[in-house]
Formats: structure tokens, C-alpha cells, sequence
């Protein structure tokens, strides 16, 4: 159509059908180049969606260039932020479930999709604050796929996750020149902070966690690797034993080259000898780790009746713990296998080369950890077996084996 007729012009963009007849129904973002039309599809029949689309797309242009405060899109830098660093940081499922929600949450604030940088007040994120901490929800398009999430509420601490992502995105926008400043984003008022997370899991837990996940290779690798290293999780997730496992010294790399370096970093230190079993199959038949770690880890932790305080990291904290009450296990060594910087000064630390192989007597002590679990495990499974029932839907169930 003219664009004279179109429905939604905005500048030198309109909302048009391809007048090749291909996609038919479906509105495009038509703009003039060259004495001819060229279309971006908005992948909608719906023009009050369609007009969104279109609105969004040049926030985006826009946002590129440079801009004032009270003239920046919000969503249009989180967009930026995400694209250009955010997914390719070392815990970039975090840094994007961040960016997606606070974008989904502006969507039902007052602010809108409209929001500028200048909204970014105390009060807003007051408002940010109440929405994420009571039972909420949103069904949102980020990059190509679609997220339908609700949430019955988070904790303090998940929220102070969120507010330190978005204020990296609008720094980001500062960096590279987009807006000439940012406004100051405060952190959570100590108040809604969450306490720190004090559960330990008991060995036989440990067993129970190891039994069940021996039924599912992905999440066996998930879990093993964190067993023998106390790795974080998301480095869990995303190892790769062809690039991290050097099979000539029996080290692991829990952070690559590659991969950008933070205050929390992953060491590099010695695989226990159970582990390379592990991590020399996994190499040979391929595969990755669980790919929805949320979903397994809920399921496993109905199965066995474990209190909803488990998570993952809840290894990492175990491990830990149960190194520091071993008389055996120097401090220092524990601090440089957690990826900590431990109590020497910036200087020392340069000239004081970490070396992996001096962790023997963590290596051993993981060890010996491992064969407990491994053995409670065997135990566990003498006279218990994972079934489905079906009861309102498929679920697993752990229950004693019927004896002959």
C-alpha cells in the first residue's frame, strides 16, 4: 500500500504488506531505499502489536546513537546491553532472565515500554521491588523465543541480582558513549536482603543426590563435576570436558581462557581420579550438561523429599563446608579451589603464583569424599528403584524395591 494510506507511519518507517504477495497478512516495517521498499517482517497479523514492534525498532536504531537521558529507551539499551556483552558473560542465563524481566515488568508499570533512562528513579525500582517479591507473571518475546513465566514471588537476593544487571546495561550504554550519564542505582534497602544460605547437605543426601542423578547422564555430569570441584553451577553448565580437561596433567579449567574473567572466578585445579573416568566417557560419547537445570533439579528434589532450600549451589556450600572442618585442608588451598581471593594482598598475589598440583591434600580429601557418597549411594540403591507413576500426570518416585 501507499504509504500515504498506511495505518501507522512514523518518520521515514511505515507499517505495509510485501507487494510481492509473499507473507500475506503478516505486517512489515517498510522504509525507502534507493527508489525501492525495503521490509522487515514483524512476524504479526495484529497491527496494535505490529505498531509495538515498529515503536521498538527505532528505540533500538536510536538507542545506537547518541542520545540525552530523558530521550533514551530503557528496554532499547537493556536490548543493546544483552547483544553487545550480556550474553557473552560467564553467568549470561542470569544476566538475561535480569534484562528480560525488567523489560516484561516496565511493560506493566505505568512507566511502559516508553520508559527513558530519567525514569530510572528510587521510586520505580521501589516499584520493581513489590512486583518481583509478590506473585507475578509475564509472557514475553526475547531474541526469537518466547518466555511464559510466573513466580509466586522471589527472594531479596534475586532481586539485588536484577538491579545489578540492569545498572551494568545502562553503565554499558555510558561506556560506549550512548548517553552522557547514568542515573545512580541504589541497592536493595538492607531490610529486603536475604539471609545467607546456611543449609549443608548431610552425606546420605549427598548419596540420595548422587543415586537418583546416575539415571540421567546429563545430570549425572552436572552433578559428579560439582561433587569433586565445588564448581559453581552456570561453570557446571557450561563445561566442556574436550576444552577443560587436560587429559596429560589430570587438571581441569573450570574458567577458559576464553571466557571472561570476574571477582568470581573458577580455578584451574586437579581432577580426582573418579572424576576422569567421568570426564573421559563424556568425552568420548559427547552430549552436554542438563540443559533445563531448574526443571531436573525441582523434579529430583520432590522425588527424594529434600527440603526446598536445595539447590544447586547448596553442593558448593556443602563441599566447602565440609572441607574447612578438616584439620588436613591448609585454608589457602580451599580459598584458591573455590576461585576466592583468599587474605594475601593484590601485590603478594602477582608475584605468588598459583600452582594447581600443590592442592593435594584438597584432592585428597575430595576423594575420600567421593567414595563415601559413592558407597551410601550403592546402599541406597540395594533396596530402592525410581519409577513412574501415573497420578495427575507422570512422576517419579523413589520407594523401597519389593523384596522376593
Amino acid at each position: 500500500m501507499p504509504r500515504e494510506n498506511s495505518p501507522y507511519v512514523v518518520g521515514e518507517f511505515w507499517l505495509d504488506y510485501r507487494r510481492d504477495g509473499r507473507a500475506k497478512g503478516v505486517w512489515q516495517i517498510a522504509r525507502p531505499e534507493r527508489g525501492t521498499v525495503i521490509y522487515r517482517s514483524t512476524r504479526t497479523t495484529e497491527l496494535t502489536k505490529a505498531k509495538a514492534i515498529l515503536d521498538a525498532h527505532l528505540f533500538e536504531l536510536r538507542s545506537l546513537g547518541k542520545q540525552q537521558a530523558h530521550e533514551a529507551n530503557v528496554i532499547a539499551h537493556l536490548v543493546n546491553y544483552w547483544r553487545e556483552k550480556g550474553s557473552k558473560t560467564v553467568n549470561n542465563d542470569q544476566t538475561g532472565r535480569s534484562l528480560r524481566t525488567f523489560a516484561a515488568f516496565l511493560m506493566q508499570d505505568r512507566a511502559g515500554v516508553g520508559a527513558v533512562i530519567t525514569d530510572l528513579t528510587p521510586t520505580l525500582f521501589e516499584r520493581f521491588r513489590e512486583w518481583r517479591m509478590a506473585p507475578h507473571g509475564f509472557n514475553l518475546e526475547w531474541f526469537g523465543e518466547t518466555f511464559d513465566y510466573k513466580s509466586e514471588g522471589v527472594a531479596g537476593a534475586t532481586v539485588q541480582r536484577n538491579i545489578n544487571d540492569i545498572r551494568a546495561a545502562v553503565h554499558h550504554a555510558v561506556a560506549n558513549m550512548r548517553i552522557p550519564l547514568a542515573p545512580r542505582i541504589a541497592d536493595l534497602d538492607e531490610r529486603y536482603a536475604s539471609p545467607p544460605r546456611d543449609r549443608v547437605l548431610t552425606k546420605d543426601e549427598m548419596a540420595r543426590i548422587a543415586w537418583y542423578a546416575s539415571h540421567n547422564i546429563d545430570l549425572f555430569r552436572f552433578v559428579a563435576l560439582q561433587f569433586a570441584s565445588a564448581v559453581r553451577p552456570q561453570a557446571a553448565l557450561k563445561f566442556d570436558p574436550r576444552k577443560q580437561f587436560i587429559e596429560a596433567t589430570g587438571l581441569i579449567d573450570l574458567q577458559p581462557g576464553a571466557s571472561p574473567q570476574t571477582k568470581k572466578r573458577n580455578a584451574i585445579i586437579p581432577a580426582i581420579r573418579p572424576l576422569r573416568h567421568v570426564l573421559r566417557k563424556w568425552v568420548r560419547e559427547g552430549g552436554a550438561t542438563v540443559a533445563s537445570r531448574r526443571t531436573a533439579w525441582r523434579i529430583m528434589r520432590r522425588t527424594l523429599g529434600l527440603s526446598d532450600d536445595v539447590h544447586p549451589k547448596t553442593i558448593r556450600h556443602t563441599v566447602a563446608t565440609i572441607l574447612y572442618a578438616d584439620p588436613a585442608v591448609p585454608e589457602r588451598d580451599i580459598v584458591e579451589m573455590l576461585g576466592h581471593e583468599g587474605k594475601l594482598a593484590r601485590t603478594t598475589r602477582i608475584y605468588a603464583k598459583y600452582d594447581p598440583t600443590r592442592l593435594q591434600s584438597v584432592t585428597k580429601a575430595l576423594t575420600t569424599l567421593w567414595t563415601e557418597i559413592h558407597a551410601l549411594a550403592k546402599l541406597y540403591n540395594s533396596d530402592h528403584e525410581l519409577t513412574t507413576i501415573k497420578q495427575g500426570g507422570q512422576k517419579f518416585v523413589a520407594r523401597r524395591r519389593e523384596k522376593p
